[in-house]
């Protein structure tokens, strides 16, 4: 076991990043024969103490990573149980309504013996081992940036680069996150939901290649409509705009989505830019029908945006029960953009319950829509 290196693997999932796997890298090639798995056991500080990941399978490879085809090789994949109550990364702040990732700490125990290929027996030692590092799947294939303006003002961002073939172009995808993602660079709008993570994904990348941009609005103690407000708005107009020039990007297929707070976002962002945007999937975005507390804020939505928006393709998706965007947003706007004339719009509204644990989640069953996916990738400016 002192020879073998561990390697976190944390995946992002519907509600957030959690620990997936164990990487352990060995030096020799290891035998099938002694593994299961009860040869190791795996576990995670909460609160100071050690609490049991539950371990679903285990198998080699010869490569560092995870697969569906296990071959002979010097790497042990420890598969955990994405369900587990402690599988969690991110922890989430109500004073500050924000997302916050844990100090992560990892501990694996060999319980019994291994054997190489060569007949060598690493013996069981029960000594618990921290891991070393960590590798996030799909997060760790994008570019962790920061944008600029003339004034000085930041915008950290994450890009997602497709495998890019000479003289082809490549549609846009922006994610703008919810209330709970805001930060500096810690790259929480990838990390707290699959709003970015799902147009990266192997199956949608193999199907609809394309760039992928998810800014990331700085924390700030007064909550507001921040992606509406100067100079955020200002710095990811521009970022959009510096993105479609300094990259094969097809102009005519920027798409732009966003999740509650995001969702205000996306809709501003198409008020104000009509003809930048090919298609949009706002999510549970508050509009002008709602209450004083988000009016005051940022009465984004008016008969401006209806007109405007007449003949834009949109998909919008809200839940009957959102407890805190309340679904008459989504109603009401979609009704008045139909009134218009729009005969392009969608929207889909999740019954009672079926949104769960919490009816503002919609955004977990909207970015699993496949319909939505390929809608949206066949829009065209």
């Amino acid at each position: 076991m002192q020879n073998a290196k561990f390697t976190l693997v944390t995946e992002v999932l519907s509600y957030g990043e959690v620990g997936y796997a164990i990487i352990c890298e060995y030096q020799n090639v290891i035998n099938t024969e002694l593994l299961s798995k009860s040869t190791f056991t795996v576990e995670t500080k909460v609160d100071g103490e050690l609490k049991p990941r539950t371990i679903t399978n285990i198998y080699t490879n010869n490569q560092p990573r995870l697969t569906y085809e296990p071959t002979k090789g010097s790497y042990i994949i420890i598969e955990l149980d994405p369900t587990d109550p402690h599988a969690s990364t991110l922890d989430f702040d109500s004073q500050k309504f924000l997302t916050v990732k844990k100090d992560i700490e990892y501990y694996i125990t060999q319980t019994s013996d291994i054997k190489t290929d060569d007949g060598e027996i690493i013996v069981a030692n029960h000594q618990k081992f921290k891991h070393q590092d960590i590798m996030t799947l799909i997060v760790d294939d994008f570019e962790h940036l920061t944008h600029s303006d003339k004034s000085g003002n930041e915008l950290p961002y994450s890009i997602y680069k497709p495998v890019i073939k000479q003289q082809e172009k490549y549609p846009l995808v922006i994610f703008l996150h919810g209330t709970g993602e805001r930060g500096y660079g810690d790259k929480l709008q990838l990390l707290g939901n699959e709003g970015a993570i799902v147009w990266a994904k192997p199956d949608v990348q193999k199907r609809n290649p394309c760039f992928v941009l998810a800014p990331q609005a700085p924390y700030a103690q007064v909550l507001n409509a921040y992606w509406t407000k100067e100079p955020i708005f200002s710095l990811v107009k521009d970022l959009i705009t510096k993105t479609i020039e300094e990259q094969p990007i097809d102009p005519n297929r920027v798409y732009i989505t966003g999740i509650s707070n995001g969702g205000v976002g996306t809709w501003y962002h198409l008020r104000e830019n009509p003809d930048l945007f090919a298609a949009a999937v706002p999510i549970c975005g508050f509009t002008k029908y709602d209450d004083e507390f988000f009016i005051k804020r940022s009465p984004v939505i008016d008969d401006k945006t209806v007109v405007v928006l007449k003949d834009k393709p949109i998909w919008v998706f809200h839940a009957e029960d959102d407890p805190l965007v309340d679904v008459k947003n989504g109603r009401k706007i979609v009704e008045a953009i139909k009134n218009a004339g729009n005969t392009k719009i969608h929207y889909t509204e999740y019954p009672k319950g079926q949104v769960q644990p919490n009816g503002h989640l919609s955004w977990v069953l909207a970015y699993k829509t496949q319909e939505m996916i390929d809608w949206l990738f066949n829009q065209k400016r």
